[in-house]
C-alpha cells in the first residue's frame, strides 16, 4: 500500500512519493520480522512524511531514519 492515503494535504513531488511508499513497505516488512506489529502503518506513514518535510528523501536513509525514531525508547 503506498503512502498516498496518509498524506492529505502534503505535497510531494513524485520521486519523493515513490521514496516514502518504498520506506513504508520496507519498515513495515523490519517491524514485523522483529515482533513490533505494536506500531501502526499510520505511525510508521507519520514518521516517514515528517522526516520527508523536513528535506529527507532519500529512500535509505529514511528507512534508517524512520526505524531510529520508532525504536528510541519511550517511542511507540
Amino acid at each position: 500500500m503506498p503512502i498516498r492515503p496518509f498524506l492529505k494535504d502534503a505535497a510531494f513531488g513524485p520521486d519523493a512519493i515513490a521514496a516514502m511508499s518504498a520506506t513504508l513497505e520496507e519498515v513495515c516488512k523490519v517491524l514485523e520480522a522483529s515482533g513490533r506489529s505494536d506500531v501502526s502503518r499510520e505511525a510508521i506513514a507519520t514518521t516517514i512524511i515528517a522526516l520527508a518535510r523536513g528535506g529527507e528523501t532519500d529512500p535509505v536513509v529514511l528507512h534508517e531514519m524512520t526505524l531510529s525514531e520508532l525504536l528510541s525508547p519511550g517511542k511507540q
